[in-house]
Protein backbone atom coordinates (compact mmCIF):
# COMPACT_ATOMS: atom_id res chain seq x y z
CA UNK A 1 0.00 0.00 0.00
CA UNK A 2 1.18 3.77 -0.72
CA UNK A 3 -0.12 6.42 1.08
CA UNK A 4 0.33 9.90 1.00
CA UNK A 5 2.17 12.61 3.43
CA UNK A 6 1.16 16.26 3.41
CA UNK A 7 3.19 18.51 4.98
CA UNK A 8 1.83 22.28 5.40
CA UNK A 9 3.97 24.70 7.33
CA UNK A 10 1.70 26.89 9.81
CA UNK A 11 4.18 29.45 10.97
CA UNK A 12 7.99 29.08 11.66
CA UNK A 13 9.01 25.74 13.45
CA UNK A 14 4.98 24.96 13.44
CA UNK A 15 3.51 21.95 10.50
CA UNK A 16 0.88 20.21 10.25
CA UNK A 17 1.32 16.18 8.70
CA UNK A 18 -1.76 14.87 7.02
CA UNK A 19 -1.39 10.76 6.11
CA UNK A 20 -4.26 10.12 3.54
CA UNK A 21 -5.52 7.33 1.90
CA UNK A 22 -6.55 8.13 -1.25
CA UNK A 23 -8.87 11.10 -0.41
CA UNK A 24 -9.14 9.55 3.27
CA UNK A 25 -7.77 11.25 5.97
CA UNK A 26 -5.94 8.30 8.30
CA UNK A 27 -3.93 10.84 10.31
CA UNK A 28 -2.96 13.91 11.58
CA UNK A 29 -0.42 15.56 13.35
CA UNK A 30 2.05 18.60 14.49
CA UNK A 31 5.76 18.31 14.04
CA UNK A 32 8.61 21.44 14.85
CA UNK A 33 10.69 20.47 11.09
CA UNK A 34 9.87 19.26 8.01
CA UNK A 35 12.27 16.18 8.76
CA UNK A 36 10.35 15.29 11.84
CA UNK A 37 7.38 15.07 10.06
CA UNK A 38 8.62 12.93 7.74
CA UNK A 39 10.76 10.05 10.26
CA UNK A 40 7.94 10.41 12.29
CA UNK A 41 5.42 9.40 9.72
CA UNK A 42 7.56 6.42 8.63
CA UNK A 43 7.92 5.32 12.59
CA UNK A 44 4.23 5.49 13.31
CA UNK A 45 3.57 1.90 12.30
CA UNK A 46 1.09 2.67 9.25
CA UNK A 47 0.96 -0.62 6.75
CA UNK A 48 2.64 1.14 3.99
CA UNK A 49 5.36 0.58 1.76
CA UNK A 50 6.22 3.59 0.65
CA UNK A 51 4.48 7.31 0.30
CA UNK A 52 3.80 9.89 -2.16
CA UNK A 53 5.32 13.15 0.25
CA UNK A 54 3.99 16.42 -0.52
CA UNK A 55 4.89 19.81 0.59
CA UNK A 56 2.82 22.27 -0.01
CA UNK A 57 2.09 22.59 -3.34
CA UNK A 58 5.47 20.58 -4.65
CA UNK A 59 5.71 16.59 -4.53
CA UNK A 60 9.11 14.74 -4.50
CA UNK A 61 7.12 11.29 -5.91
CA UNK A 62 7.04 8.09 -3.94
CA UNK A 63 9.40 7.29 -1.32
CA UNK A 64 9.71 4.14 0.68
CA UNK A 65 9.32 4.38 4.21
CA UNK A 66 13.08 3.23 4.57
CA UNK A 67 14.69 5.75 2.86
CA UNK A 68 11.64 8.26 4.98
CA UNK A 69 13.12 6.71 8.21
CA UNK A 70 17.60 7.02 6.75
CA UNK A 71 17.59 9.55 5.04
CA UNK A 72 14.98 12.41 6.02
CA UNK A 73 17.17 15.17 6.08
CA UNK A 74 18.00 14.62 2.14
CA UNK A 75 14.40 14.06 1.68
CA UNK A 76 13.43 17.25 3.88
CA UNK A 77 16.05 19.52 1.86
CA UNK A 78 14.50 18.48 -1.38
CA UNK A 79 11.19 19.42 -0.38
CA UNK A 80 11.95 22.46 0.87
CA UNK A 81 14.06 23.44 -2.65
CA UNK A 82 11.13 22.25 -4.98
CA UNK A 83 8.95 25.03 -2.98
CA UNK A 84 11.04 27.63 -2.93
CA UNK A 85 11.63 27.22 -6.59
CA UNK A 86 7.93 27.11 -7.99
Amino acid sequence: MILTLHIDKEEPGHYTARVLDGRAEVDEFSTGTVVAAIRETAGRGYDAKGFHIWYGHVCIGTTSAYAMRHDGETLALRLVRLYAEF
